[in-house]
């Protein structure tokens, strides 16, 4: 079946097909996992999102509702990511299982994708070239090795688009097709695990609506709706903010966002064959790649058949929603559509392939794509994890000092008192190291405010870090050096030092007394 025809019914794979996928997905193990090996950190990672999100598969696990460490209902983040490691978290405290099922997430995300490109009448060699391709992406790799919800995303929006492809287009068939209600779910669960997955959702309903599938259209957005509403009515009636994203909401710099996205995150990210820098302003010979690249990547998503509005729409809703967000975060936010945007690259560039040796009556070599992987693996950077072989040295690389020491002031705690409550610049970190509570300090320069602050929550023991957070020494180094006689050193691990101190809270709260007099 040639590319871009328009599927109107489900392909009815036959066995002889089903096997003949075999091979190639065994392929994609392979690679998978000589990749996976060849990346993979087990140590945790130092931002706090991961550590949000173990804290809350943790509380999942243990049976005290969606909350933070303390026990305390949290919305910082969507739920659907800590309820998927929340079975894994159950049966281990191991964070090295759970980078291992976010690979597993995108390796099934891989494998759909492969096989809903087959599904799309592409040829399997294809197919393989574009799944093998995702998994050598080192931005893809990053976030995958890390307790982050982008693989699990992507595993269900693939997912989302290999149903989408399977449902009957007579509206009146669809109610009857319990695929339709599994493809409901999904899009509820997705919009769960990153609320950046509205753009998809609004995909969808925006392309049946092109379909003229009215009814499909108004079954999706009502399904949506009840779906989200017990997130939704479980927040107000905790009192907990309804989505932070919103207050992100910023329209004034849209425009150079959207420029970023496109002709720079994209380009450096989906097939990096070059290094962009943010920051400074794109040379004429960039801008006119970026440009090929883009048109490419477009050309892909238009003879996808079936899936062509869908996937042209979802990449322009999720532009539209990121440029409108006051952090975009250079490339951060588009991970989610990288597989499917580096799909499209193959597809674009093979169909165009086919275009030209068309007048000469030749077959387009598909495996001439895989030129495409040299430059990658000539990119060299050691110290930047945006390489393949910038991941390979910073999953073996020892803990940075600084985190070592911090490291092992947790370790002490946990051996000293496990059930205290410290406080600290990195609360999530120092939880995941030694399982020790902690809390972070009040972010001001009166220390009576401050000294209050640890009072009421519960702190008996105070960490003096040298993480590199200016926090710490402009908050709460300045405290401790003035009142001495409430900070007593337990634990010093030596360069560069770091302090584990016992809070005097009857000493402090006396002198509070007497300071309010």
């Amino acid at each position: 079946m040639p590319c871009g025809v328009h599927l109107s019914v489900p392909i009815a794979m036959s066995k002889k097909t089903k096997f003949g996928n075999l091979p190639w997905i065994a392929a994609l193990l392979v690679i998978a996992v000589a990749v996976f090996v060849f990346v993979f950190n087990p140590k945790p990672d130092f931002n706090g999102d991961n550590c949000y999100y173990f804290a809350n598969a943790t509380s999942l696990a243990e049976g005290k509702g969606y909350s933070d460490i303390f026990g305390e209902p949290t919305s910082n983040f969507p739920p659907g990511y800590p309820l998927l490691m929340t079975p894994l978290r159950m049966v281990t405290d191991s964070i090295v299982a759970q980078k291992v099922l976010n690979l597993c997430f995108l390796f099934v995300a891989v494998v759909m994708l492969y096989l809903l490109l087959v599904g799309q009448g592409f040829k399997r060699s294809l197919a393989f070239l574009a799944g093998a391709a995702v998994l050598v992406t080192p931005h893809i790799l990053e976030f995958s090795t890390i307790m982050m919800s982008e693989a699990s995303c992507i595993l269900f929006i693939v997912l989302s688009l290999w149903l989408y492809t399977r449902l009957p287009e007579e509206e009146a068939q669809m109610w009857r097709s319990p695929l339709f209600y599994l493809f409901l779910f999904v899009l509820v669960f997705l919009y769960h695990i990153r609320t950046q997955a509205i753009a998809v959702v609004a995909a969808f309903i925006a392309a049946m609506l092109l379909e003229r599938r009215w009814r499909a259209a108004a079954a999706t957005v009502v399904a949506f709706a009840i779906g989200c509403l017990p997130w939704i009515l479980r927040n107000a009636l905790l009192g907990v903010e309804q989505s932070r994203y919103v207050s992100q909401i910023d329209f004034s710099k849209f425009l150079d966002t959207a420029y970023m996205l496109l002709f720079k995150a994209i380009p450096e990210s989906v097939i990096p064959f070059i290094n962009i820098n943010y920051k400074e302003e794109l040379s004429v010979v960039l801008f006119l790649f970026a440009v090929l690249w883009l048109g490419i990547i477009i050309y892909g998503f238009c003879k996808m058949g079936r899936l062509r509005v869908p996937l042209l729409l979802m990449f322009v809703a999720t532009i539209i929603i990121v440029s409108s967000l006051d952090t975009p975060s250079s490339y951060r936010y588009l991970i989610i559509l990288f597989p499917l945007l580096t799909a499209a690259l193959f597809v674009g560039l093979w169909s165009l392939g086919t275009l030209l040796f068309r007048s000469a009556k030749r077959e387009f070599p598909v495996w001439t794509l895989s030129l495409l992987f040299v430059p990658m693996f000539l990119q060299t950077d050691i110290l930047s994890k945006h390489t393949i072989w910038g991941l390979y040295v910073y999953g073996r690389m020892p803990l940075p000092s600084k985190f070592h020491n911090y490291r092992e002031v947790s370790l002490r705690l946990a051996e000293i008192d496990r059930y205290a409550i410290v406080a600290t610049r990195k609360p999530e970190l120092f939880y995941i190291y030694s399982g020790v509570k902690a809390r972070y300090f009040l972010e001001t320069t009166d220390e009576a405010k401050l000294i209050e602050n640890l009072l009421d929550g519960g702190v008996k023991y105070v960490v003096l870090d040298q993480l590199g957070m200016d926090a710490t020494f402009e908050y709460l180094y300045p405290c401790v050096r003035n009142h001495p006689e409430f900070f007593t050193i337990l634990v010093t691990v030596k360069n560069p030092d770091t302090y584990l101190l016992y809070f005097d809270r009857d000493g402090a709260r006396q002198w509070l007394k007497q300071f309010e007099k």
